[in-house]
């Protein structure tokens, strides 16, 4: 056996004793460290043991006795790792369309999209059950330190697969038959996340928006955008969604694997839920600073004769509270020919105005300034 075959398995040997008891295994107490498991005698086999240090960390033990249960088991040694590391975990498994597969694989970009919007989406569940709001303006320090947490696990085949592993820890509680027990945050987090993809499914189903917005403990406004995103940005017809709850926690959500289609023909469901859901905030006078990401021009940019034409650019900008917003700004054709030069040049601009959101978009209308910095 070779070391770096040993240091693949990434199980805990807590785990793995949870696994067993769970399979009808005895457990003995442990004794200077060290714990039996032992499985009885019967018809058909004879007695097996396995002993590990519940508190080692060496990889090699651990690998010796998955080996012994996947013969017992005769269950590929990556599906039994994967079962026992699943008790610490709630599992959320999606698939894109195989048309964005090819050979086995998929484009690097699409793969880095997809973590980096399914990390939004985990985060913006987080913000949303820490504040209890339909809509925020900020994600929340630790909706990002719990979605830093989640493991992005393997991919797997059929169509081409992700699969994210959110962690809740194991129960070391006694449960009682049909007596739900108080969640950690985590459970909680993917409960919110499986009932807001269970109410757009029936929102897809009879074309009505408001399933989503009366399903209170769902989706949020900004739940419904991350939806969106995940789709749109990468470019998706569809995407499936799949969640299995660690059977260590009891709830009413946790029962079995729940399956969930998500197709781009129903994103204007999720935008008008997130519409109904969102109170967008009054016009007011405000003053940006920041670079220019976009510039768009009808016509020829340059004619200074052609004022009818839009001229429009896209400003990065740093808000009061510290966030990161892309605000869009309508330009005379002189405003527009500075701002060319500022964008060649690598200036900044700043601009005051009448700052509007207008749905999803951030406007500043009605200048009284424009300069290049």
């Amino acid at each position: 056996m070779r070391e770096e075959d040993a240091a693949r398995i990434d199980v805990e040997p807590r785990l793995l004793f949870r696994y067993l008891s769970n399979h009808g295994w005895h457990l003995d107490p442990p004794k200077n460290n060290i714990r039996r498991a032992w499985l009885p005698e019967d018809a058909n086999n004879d007695s097996l043991e396995i002993f590990l240090n519940e508190s080692s960390k060496r990889h090699r033990d651990v690998y010796f006795a998955i080996n012994t249960l996947s013969q017992l088991y005769d269950q590929p040694s990556e599906l039994l790792i994967n079962d026992i590391r699943s008790l610490a975990y709630d599992i959320i498994t999606s698939k894109i369309p195989s048309q964005y597969v090819r050979n086995e694989s998929i484009e690097l970009r699409i793969a880095a999209q997809y973590i980096e919007k399914m990390r939004d989406f985990l985060a913006s569940s987080a913000t949303t059950e820490l504040s209890g709001e339909r809509a925020y303006k900020r994600v929340a320090k630790e909706a990002v330190e719990y979605s830093e947490k989640c493991r992005f696990g393997h991919t797997f085949k059929g169509s081409f697969g992700f699969q994210i592993e959110s962690p809740v820890g194991l129960n070391d509680e006694p449960t009682l038959a049909g007596v739900e027990q108080n969640a950690p945050f985590e459970r909680r987090v993917i409960e919110r996340v499986a009932k807001g993809l269970s109410s757009l499914m029936t929102a897809m189903e009879h074309d009505d928006p408001s399933v989503i917005v009366s399903q209170k403990d769902g989706f949020s406004s900004n739940m419904c955008d991350a939806i969106v995103d995940i789709i749109e940005d990468i470019n998706l017809s569809k995407i499936e969604f799949g969640i299995a709850f660690s059977p260590e926690w009891r709830s009413a959500e946790a029962t079995g694997k729940r399956n969930f289609t998500v197709e781009y023909q129903h994103l204007d469901i999720l935008r008008h839920a997130s519409k109904a859901m969102r109170v967008d905030e009054p016009p007011r006078e405000a003053q940006i600073f920041g670079r220019i990401k976009k510039l768009q021009a009808e016509g020829n940019p340059a004619d200074l004769l052609e004022e009818k034409s839009k001229r429009q650019i896209e400003v990065a900008w740093i808000n009061e509270e510290n966030q990161l917003v892309n605000v869009k700004l309508l330009l005379s054709p002189q405003e527009y020919l500075a701002a060319v030069e500022a964008h060649k040049s690598g200036k900044a601009v700043s601009a005051t105005g009448t700052l509007a959101k207008k749905g999803r978009s951030w406007q500043l209308g009605e200048l009284t300034s424009f300069v290049a910095i």
